[in-house]
């Protein structure tokens, strides 16, 4: 496979020395890709049907374009020792077949129209930490003709810890309201709405951990 891509970006963060902090990265792409390699269902010739094979082949033209954001701030709540800090992980996707015989200008399955991930953690000068996460995560189509997409879904965590200079110590709670989602799924070339292709998310589960640098 072998494609040309157009990308542009733009980053920086202010001085550290500032009450408020800031970072940001922010990148747009476009890429025309060229025999893009995918799995697809192998056909039957006898009988024209699927036959549960995936095989691994090219299609004549895709695009591939989206935007990748990220923003952090750090606001000083009183004297340098307490301090509030949002983060935010943007990501926008538009993967698409480019006139292709079978299936024109569908979207591709498998990616979401959009990611977002962030957190609002406060931190103390003790090295305590704790704060809220998310995930939302946008719509996918489960095969080649759009013909069946997954919900989209969304997901609150929580995490703390403290740390030292070589040390950490950490919990985290992943999925608190214990949602009922699809994580992953088999790409077919075009869905009937009662295959055998998902995996569910996982449920509400806690983690502990530590680090040691030596």
């Amino acid at each position: 496979m072998t494609g040309t891509v157009v990308e542009v970006g733009i980053g920086g963060t202010t001085p550290q020395a500032t009450g408020t902090r800031w970072r940001w990265d922010l990148a747009v792409y476009y890429a025309q890709i060229k025999d893009e390699i995918l799995s697809i269902e192998a056909i039957d010739p006898g009988t024209g049907l699927p036959t549960g094979t995936s095989l691994s082949a090219n299609v004549d033209d895709t695009i591939h374009a989206g935007l990748e954001a990220l923003v952090g701030a750090s606001f000083d709540l009183g004297g340098d020792r307490h301090r509030l800090e949002p983060l935010l992980s943007l990501t926008l996707n538009e993967f698409s077949f480019d006139s292709d015989p079978a299936y024109g200008n569908n979207d591709l399955p498998a990616a979401p129209t959009y990611a977002a991930r962030g957190e609002l953690i406060y931190r103390h000068a003790s090295g305590f930490y704790a704060g809220p996460t998310f995930d939302f995560i946008g719509k996918r189509y489960v095969d080649f003709a759009n013909t069946t997409d997954v919900d989209s879904y969304q997901l609150l965590g929580f995490r703390c810890g403290i740390s030292g200079k070589t040390w950490e110590v950490f919990g985290e709670l992943r999925n608190v309201t214990d949602e009922d989602y699809i994580a992953t799924f088999s790409v077919l070339n075009q869905a009937t709405g009662n295959d055998a292709i998902y995996l569910p998310g996982a449920p509400r589960a806690a983690y502990v951990g530590a680090r040691i640098g030596f």
